[in-house]
């Protein structure tokens, strides 16, 4: 038996009724996360500039996820290393 909790989707028929929890916290930062998303999802070959990304599998659209969050991530200890020199220095 699923348990009730935020992430669940209840569904009735085979849909989903429950709303999405996802919302950009920034949206200052929208621009260039869409940006970063395009710029990785070419690297790897997927063109995010077209209307239908329906084609597209949950591993390609994954993988450019989860890049994303890699770069995001080294991005933010690189801050945290540079903010820590300048604080003992």
């Amino acid at each position: 038996m699923p348990r009730n909790t935020e992430t669940t989707y209840k569904t009735l028929q085979g849909r989903r009724t429950g709303k999405r929890s996802s919302k950009i916290l920034v949206p200052e930062a929208e621009g260039a996360l869409n940006s970063m998303k395009r710029s990785i999802a070419s690297e790897f070959g997927i063109n995010f500039d077209v209307d239908d990304k329906g084609s597209y599998t949950a591993k390609q659209c994954g993988q450019v996820g989860g890049e994303m969050v890699r770069r995001i991530i080294e991005q933010m200890k690189l801050e945290m290393v540079q903010s820590g020199r300048n604080r003992f220095q």
